[in-house]
């Protein structure tokens, strides 16, 4: 390799821009502030929202509270119609049970006789009537004009009578 000629090395130098030195001197230092927070209304708003959202946790857990007192309250108010059904009931058949001996033929009799009745020489039972046979239809025309009830005869006239009505 031949070694690089004078005029060569000069061409290059003068075509070639000098290099800026590199700064050895820093930029003044300065105190950092963080600019103001233009969103306040975010935090307030973040706030109302947790309070919103509170509110309503609270709020549902009352009304889970009162819904199990009504409904127990339903309950004790429902055994209390269920015993006063079931007393009732019992005097319901009590009574019931007093009819019955009081309506007793035996008693009846017994009854009738201590009145002053006469007990019946014999009792004839009816024949049985078999509900599911419909009864014929009853004959409601009217009677023909020879069976017919004889009329009113026509009552004296009362015309030789006179009344006079009260003056006013």
């Amino acid at each position: 390799m031949a070694p690089p000629s004078s005029a060569s090395g000069a061409a290059r130098r003068a075509t070639a821009a000098p290099q800026p030195r590199p700064s050895t001197r820093r930029p003044a230092l300065r105190v950092f502030e963080p600019q103001p927070r233009r969103s306040t209304r975010r935090r307030v708003s973040r706030r109302g929202h947790l309070w919103l959202a509170a509110l309503l946790v609270v709020g549902s857990l009352l009304f889970v509270v009162v819904g199990d007192i009504v409904v127990a309250q339903g309950q004790v108010r429902m055994a209390d119609l269920q015993s006063q059904a079931t007393n009732q009931l019992a005097i319901q058949k009590s009574v019931q049970t007093q009819v019955a001996q009081l309506a007793a033929p035996d008693r009846v009799v017994a009854e009738g006789i201590s009145l002053g009745l006469n007990a019946p020489p014999s009792v004839e039972d009816l024949p049985q009537v078999p509900l599911d046979v419909p009864l014929p239809v009853p004959d409601t025309s009217p009677l023909p004009a020879t069976r017919a009830a004889p009329t009113a005869t026509t009552t004296p006239s009362t015309a030789g009578t006179a009344t006079t009505a009260p003056a006013r």
